[in-house]
Protein backbone atom coordinates (compact mmCIF):
# COMPACT_ATOMS: atom_id res chain seq x y z
CA UNK A 1 0.00 0.00 0.00
CA UNK A 2 1.63 3.32 -1.24
CA UNK A 3 1.23 6.73 0.89
CA UNK A 4 1.21 10.35 -0.53
CA UNK A 5 4.52 12.27 0.46
CA UNK A 6 5.10 16.22 -0.31
CA UNK A 7 8.85 17.11 -1.71
CA UNK A 8 10.67 18.56 0.40
CA UNK A 9 12.48 20.84 -2.09
CA UNK A 10 9.69 21.69 -3.99
CA UNK A 11 6.34 23.04 -2.88
CA UNK A 12 4.01 22.07 -5.31
CA UNK A 13 5.70 17.88 -6.15
CA UNK A 14 3.84 15.04 -4.56
CA UNK A 15 4.93 11.34 -4.85
CA UNK A 16 3.37 7.51 -4.23
CA UNK A 17 5.86 6.35 -1.53
CA UNK A 18 5.58 1.89 -0.62
CA UNK A 19 6.89 1.98 2.46
CA UNK A 20 7.58 -1.97 1.92
CA UNK A 21 9.34 -1.68 -0.68
CA UNK A 22 10.99 1.89 -0.72
CA UNK A 23 9.67 2.40 -4.41
CA UNK A 24 8.98 6.64 -4.70
CA UNK A 25 6.60 6.70 -7.51
CA UNK A 26 5.64 9.06 -9.87
CA UNK A 27 5.90 13.02 -9.17
CA UNK A 28 3.35 15.40 -10.01
CA UNK A 29 2.18 18.35 -9.26
CA UNK A 30 0.36 18.78 -6.37
CA UNK A 31 -3.11 19.87 -5.69
CA UNK A 32 -5.60 19.37 -2.88
CA UNK A 33 -5.37 15.87 -1.61
CA UNK A 34 -8.15 13.95 -2.33
CA UNK A 35 -10.02 13.70 1.28
CA UNK A 36 -8.82 11.83 3.57
CA UNK A 37 -5.14 11.71 1.35
CA UNK A 38 -3.36 14.36 3.46
CA UNK A 39 0.48 13.78 3.01
CA UNK A 40 2.07 11.41 5.77
CA UNK A 41 5.45 12.30 5.17
CA UNK A 42 7.89 14.19 2.88
CA UNK A 43 10.97 13.27 0.75
CA UNK A 44 13.86 14.37 -0.76
CA UNK A 45 17.57 13.87 -1.65
CA UNK A 46 20.80 14.17 0.51
CA UNK A 47 24.20 13.63 -0.95
CA UNK A 48 22.34 11.88 -3.69
CA UNK A 49 20.67 9.41 -1.32
CA UNK A 50 16.64 9.31 -1.33
CA UNK A 51 15.27 10.22 1.84
CA UNK A 52 11.76 10.09 3.14
CA UNK A 53 10.61 10.89 6.62
CA UNK A 54 7.31 9.70 6.85
CA UNK A 55 4.54 7.82 9.16
CA UNK A 56 2.80 4.95 8.68
CA UNK A 57 0.65 2.63 10.71
CA UNK A 58 1.25 5.51 13.61
CA UNK A 59 5.01 5.12 13.66
CA UNK A 60 7.30 7.77 12.52
CA UNK A 61 9.97 6.33 10.17
CA UNK A 62 12.94 7.14 8.13
CA UNK A 63 14.28 5.72 4.67
CA UNK A 64 17.72 6.58 4.08
CA UNK A 65 18.53 4.82 0.86
CA UNK A 66 18.41 1.15 1.40
CA UNK A 67 17.78 1.78 5.20
CA UNK A 68 14.54 2.02 6.98
CA UNK A 69 14.22 3.09 10.69
CA UNK A 70 12.13 3.54 13.66
CA UNK A 71 12.03 7.34 14.81
CA UNK A 72 10.77 6.38 18.74
CA UNK A 73 13.54 8.24 20.22
CA UNK A 74 15.93 5.24 20.93
CA UNK A 75 18.14 5.92 17.90
CA UNK A 76 20.59 8.52 18.28
CA UNK A 77 20.27 10.94 15.48
CA UNK A 78 23.03 14.42 14.90
CA UNK A 79 23.09 16.90 12.17
CA UNK A 80 26.19 19.13 12.16
CA UNK A 81 26.87 21.90 9.74
CA UNK A 82 30.09 23.55 8.61
CA UNK A 83 30.48 26.36 6.12
CA UNK A 84 29.92 24.38 3.36
CA UNK A 85 28.71 20.69 4.17
CA UNK A 86 26.18 19.18 6.30
CA UNK A 87 26.57 15.62 8.14
CA UNK A 88 23.57 13.78 9.05
CA UNK A 89 23.93 10.77 11.68
CA UNK A 90 21.09 8.57 12.38
CA UNK A 91 22.86 5.22 14.23
CA UNK A 92 25.95 4.20 12.17
CA UNK A 93 24.97 5.58 8.82
CA UNK A 94 26.07 9.16 7.93
CA UNK A 95 25.02 11.11 5.43
CA UNK A 96 27.45 13.88 4.07
CA UNK A 97 26.03 16.20 1.18
CA UNK A 98 26.52 19.99 0.29
CA UNK A 99 25.31 23.10 2.94
CA UNK A 100 22.21 24.41 1.36
CA UNK A 101 23.56 27.76 0.13
CA UNK A 102 20.12 29.31 0.09
CA UNK A 103 20.25 29.74 3.73
CA UNK A 104 19.15 33.65 4.50
CA UNK A 105 20.22 35.38 8.13
CA UNK A 106 16.64 35.06 9.78
CA UNK A 107 16.52 39.32 10.28
CA UNK A 108 17.01 39.56 6.35
CA UNK A 109 14.47 37.27 5.43
CA UNK A 110 11.20 38.37 4.27
CA UNK A 111 9.31 35.43 4.89
CA UNK A 112 8.01 34.92 8.26
CA UNK A 113 8.79 32.70 10.33
CA UNK A 114 11.11 30.97 8.06
CA UNK A 115 13.82 29.00 9.92
CA UNK A 116 16.97 27.10 8.45
CA UNK A 117 15.56 23.48 8.47
CA UNK A 118 13.15 24.90 6.11
CA UNK A 119 15.66 24.81 4.00
CA UNK A 120 17.59 21.81 5.07
CA UNK A 121 16.35 18.22 5.22
CA UNK A 122 19.15 16.71 7.36
CA UNK A 123 18.03 19.31 9.86
CA UNK A 124 14.39 19.02 9.18
CA UNK A 125 14.98 15.30 9.74
CA UNK A 126 17.10 15.84 13.06
CA UNK A 127 15.11 18.52 14.95
CA UNK A 128 11.83 16.55 14.73
CA UNK A 129 13.47 12.96 15.53
CA UNK A 130 14.99 14.82 18.53
CA UNK A 131 12.19 16.73 20.12
CA UNK A 132 9.56 14.00 21.07
CA UNK A 133 6.48 16.27 20.99
CA UNK A 134 7.05 17.07 17.09
CA UNK A 135 7.69 13.06 16.76
CA UNK A 136 4.56 12.34 18.29
CA UNK A 137 2.65 15.03 16.06
CA UNK A 138 4.14 15.21 12.78
CA UNK A 139 2.28 13.77 9.60
CA UNK A 140 -1.10 13.16 11.93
Amino acid sequence: MSITVRSFDRFDEVAAFDPASGELGPRTRAGSPPPGEAPAGHYGELGGVPVVLYRTAGSLRLRLGERDVALDGRLEIRHERSADRCLLTVGTTTLAYPAPDNLIDPEDDPTAFAEAEDFDMGLFVANVAGDPGRREVVYR
